[in-house]
Parts: structure tokens; C-alpha cells; sequence
């Protein structure tokens, strides 16, 4: 006859079997009920669809635990089976708990970052600066997506004489990762390239993650030109973020980040050395009018010696040696002016210009063919399926034309704002440069008979060959008034 068991030996014989056989296994499940007590445990139900399992995670295991959870996560609990023996209930004793899913995802990311952070991929001395002006940049991103759209209209709007090249990769899927890294190591320093943007939209961590892949990380740290990563939002980061040479918050931002000197900005530095050097001429032959005023009027007839002959000699010595003197000031003022005109912008704006016009092109003849492509593939399911079935298998090929068709739509508006704003700029050079705006600054302009008078030499000659006085017109901004000048004060 068996042995008779006891309630209390019944419920310790399964513990002890429990325990032996259950210890040390992973369990996923959502936490419901959870109840966090005043001696420190934690008491909680880890639930799936078809029942559910009592847990408990005591203090010195919580007090331990990094891992935040709330009721509602999708958890891995790992403890061992044990059973309470005065009620005979069995619970998971929890040893630790991780967030499944992106919760997983972000554990796995802070522990490659770790990794990575103490080998010093991440260390701010060795992030480089950004080029002041680059002239060739190289975007890594996926060619459909909208990112790429908002990057090329920014570079185009504040540098169109810089040059871009893309890559395209995924960068989304089990394949973005690899694409990613190979884009990243076809940049060499023979390449030349200047800078290097990678950049795409927002999305959840899981979307993001080709951009926390550890051979990426390292491909990037070995790029051998700066690196501006631009990954999803201002409050999603990636690794790209942390070992790039420059985070931006958006693909948007990255682009102005790249180009921090725009195209006006050159214009303005120029037009600023071009009136610099106007005041520096002028006053150069100021200074000269002046020496030579000086000159003639220490030359009078009691100090010359006799006879004609010795006082032509002399005006022709003086005329010589302020000739050579005018000379030497001026060579260095004209090989800066041809130093300007070289690096000017509106020479590259020109010497670019078929080519922005060709990326343009290209763009749109790509996506132009991509609708074609799959308008033949929908008339194609149209016509093979049945009609039921067909309307439901064409409204993913439906979508993606209405977006293609977008995309088309916010380019050309993009193209069409740029070309805008080149418009008005040059109509606001034109307007600051033109004659009545120069008038309006306070000058104004002196002609006589003989054409407009620019120098007050001519002037002081003028009068001091006419005995009669000079009928002058003085043009202002509001109008012109005539003149009639007598001697030189």
C-alpha cells in the first residue's frame, strides 16, 4: 500500500521537484498586476494569450535590475520554478528581466555602445572640423526616400556650385547594414570627396537599427574625410550619431551643417573686398592729386631755372616719377582683383550651372520611368486577375503611385522656390549696385560741357585755363542743378 502524504509533505515533495527540474529558464510573456511592496519585492503576473504565471522578483534581484518595465511590457524573465508550500501555489522566482522587442533592441544598443565608447570610437578629440566650403559632397541615403529630397533642395538653395554625388543604399531591412558599410567604404581620399553626409528619416528603434551596426560604426570612424550623420529626429540617436564628426538632429539639419558658408554669404564677403578696394583706389589717388597740387605749386617761375628748355625738363622728370609711383601702388590692388575674380561665386554658378541642370534632369527622367514601370504593371494585374481580386492586389501598387507622385510634385515646387530665390537675389545685387542707389548713399556726380568730371585735378586745370567761369551740373538722387564755378578753394 503507498504511503500516505501529508498536505505539507505533498506540497514540499513538488518544490523540491519543481525546483530541481525548472531552474534557470527564459520566459516571455506581458507583466500584468504588478505590485511593488514596501519590504522592496516585486510581485507581478507574466500573461501570454493562453495563461499566465505568478512571479516574483525579491529585493536584492530588483534593487540590482537597470531594466525599467511597467504593466502593459513585453518582458524575458529568467528565474527558477518554485511553489509557495503553505497555499501550494507554484510562481517564477525572477532573477532578471529584459524588454523584448525594441526594449531588447535598446539593451543590445547600450551595450555596443559601452563597447565601443571604451575603445574610444566616440572620443571628441578625434572628430574633425567641417570643410569651410566644400565643393564635392556625397550623401548616403535611400534614392525614394523623402530625406533625400529635403537634402539636395538644401544644398542646392545655400551652395548650387557644390557638387553632389549620391549613394544609395537601403537603410531600412536585413540588407541596410551591409549596403550602408559598403557605401561608407567607397569613400577614399583619392576620391575626392570633401564631406560626407548619411542621413534618413525618422522611425521607431527597429527602423533605425541598420544605423547601430557595428561594422558600420567602425567604417565611418575609418572614413578618411568628416562625416555629418543626420538619422531620424532631434530626439532619436543612433551610433552613427556618436562616432560621426558632427550629429545633426535632422537630414535637413545635416545639409546646413554641411554648407555653413552659403552662396550669399560668398556674395556679400565679395561685393564687401569690392568696395574696399574702390575706397582704397580712391583714396591712393587722392593722396596722388594731392601730392601733385602740391608739386605745381612749388614750382613758380622765380624758383625754376632760366630759360625754357630746363623748366620742360623738370615737368616732365615730376610727370615720370609720379607716373612710376602711381604704378607700383597700383599692381598690388590688381592682382588682388584678379584673386577676387577667381574665387568668385558667380563664376562657379556659371561653370556648375549645366551640371545642376543635368541632376535635375536625371532625377526627374529616373522617376518619371519609375511611374511608367509600375502604371504598366498595374494595367498588367488588371487585366490577368480576376476583377475582385485584382482591385484588392492593386491598392499597395495604387499607394505607391500616389507617393511617387508626390515626391515628383514637391521636387519641381522645390525647384521652382530655388529658382525663386536666385531671382531675387540677383535683382537685389543689381538694385545695390545700381548708379541711383549710390546717389541715394549721399554722392553725387559733377559734369561740365566736356563729359562728367571724376578727378579734381581736372577740375583745378579747368578753371585754371578759363578765365571765364565753368558752367557746372551737379547730379543728386531728387535731381541735377547747375553751377557756375570760379576758382579752386
Amino acid at each position: 500500500m503507498a504511503a500516505i502524504l501529508s498536505v505539507s509533505s505533498l506540497n514540499e515533495l513538488a518544490k523540491q521537484l519543481l525546483e530541481a527540474n525548472l531552474s534557470g529558464v527564459s520566459v516571455s510573456g506581458e507583466v500584468r498586476s504588478l505590485v511593488k511592496a514596501a519590504s522592496g519585492h516585486w510581485y507581478f503576473t507574466l500573461k501570454d494569450a493562453g495563461a499566465e504565471v505568478r512571479c516574483a522578483f525579491f529585493r536584492g534581484q530588483a534593487l540590482r535590475c537597470k531594466t525599467v518595465f511597467a504593466n502593459g511590457d513585453a518582458v524575458v524573465v529568467t528565474g527558477s520554478v518554485s511553489l509557495y508550500a503553505p497555499r501550494g501555489d507554484y510562481q517564477l522566482i525572477v532573477s532578471r528581466i529584459e524588454l523584448s522587442g525594441d526594449g531588447q533592441l535598446a539593451v543590445l544598443f547600450e551595450a555596443l555602445k559601452k563597447k565601443l565608447l571604451a575603445e574610444g570610437l566616440f572620443d571628441a578629440a578625434r572628430k574633425r572640423p567641417l570643410p569651410v566650403l566644400p565643393r564635392h559632397i556625397v550623401v548616403i541615403s535611400s534614392a525614394a526616400g523623402a530625406a533625400i529630397f529635403d537634402v539636395i533642395a538644401v544644398l542646392a538653395r545655400r551652395l548650387p556650385q557644390a557638387r553632389i554625388t549620391l549613394f544609395a543604399t537601403a537603410v531600412q531591412g536585413d540588407s541596410a547594414a551591409g549596403e550602408l558599410t559598403s557605401a561608407v567604404q567607397r569613400i577614399t581620399a583619392e576620391s575626392g570627396f570633401d564631406v560626407a553626409l548619411i542621413v534618413r528619416g525618422g522611425g521607431s528603434m527597429s527602423d533605425l537599427w541598420a544605423f547601430n551596426d557595428e561594422a558600420l560604426v567602425r567604417a565611418i570612424h575609418r572614413c578618411p574625410i568628416p562625416v555629418v550623420s543626420g538619422v531620424g529626429h532631434e530626439i532619436d540617436f543612433t551610433l552613427c550619431d556618436f562616432v560621426a564628426d558632427v550629429r545633426a538632429a535632422t537630414p535637413t539639419a545635416a545639409a546646413e551643417l554641411a554648407t555653413a558658408v552659403t552662396s550669399l554669404d560668398m556674395q556679400q564677403q565679395v561685393m564687401q573686398c569690392h568696395a574696399r578696394l574702390i575706397d582704397v583706389m580712391q583714396n591712393k589717388m587722392n593722396a596722388f592729386g594731392q601730392r601733385l597740387d602740391q608739386a605745381t605749386s612749388r614750382l613758380q617761375p622765380m624758383s625754376l631755372p632760366a630759360g625754357h628748355r630746363q623748366r620742360l625738363a623738370l615737368e616732365l622728370r615730376l610727370a615720370r616719377a609720379i607716373r612710376r609711383q602711381g604704378q607700383t601702388r597700383a599692381a598690388p590692388l590688381a592682382a588682388l582683383v584678379q584673386r577676387l575674380a577667381r574665387v568668385s561665386p558667380v563664376r562657379w554658378l556659371q561653370s556648375n550651372q549645366s551640371w545642376l541642370e543635368g541632376m535635375r534632369t536625371r532625377l526627374q527622367t529616373a522617376y518619371t520611368e519609375q511611374l511608367r514601370q509600375h502604371r504598366r504593371r498595374l494595367d498588367k494585374l488588371s487585366q490577368s486577375l480576376p476583377p475582385d481580386r485584382a482591385r484588392d492586389s492593386l491598392i499597395p501598387l495604387q499607394q505607391t503611385l500616389r507617393q511617387i507622385q508626390q515626391n515628383l510634385n514637391r521636387a519641381m515646387l522645390q525647384r521652382q522656390q530655388i529658382q525663386n530665390h536666385r531671382l531675387t537675389t540677383a535683382q537685389n545685387v543689381l538694385h545695390a549696385l545700381s548708379p541711383q542707389r549710390v546717389l541715394e548713399r549721399g554722392y553725387s556726380v559733377v559734369e561740365s560741357a566736356q563729359g562728367v568730371i571724376t578727378q579734381s585735378v581736372d577740375l583745378t586745370a579747368a578753371l585754371s585755363q578759363s578765365p571765364a567761369p565753368i558752367a557746372l551740373t551737379l547730379h543728386f538722387a531728387d535731381g541735377k542743378i547747375g553751377i557756375n564755378a570760379t576758382k579752386r578753394i
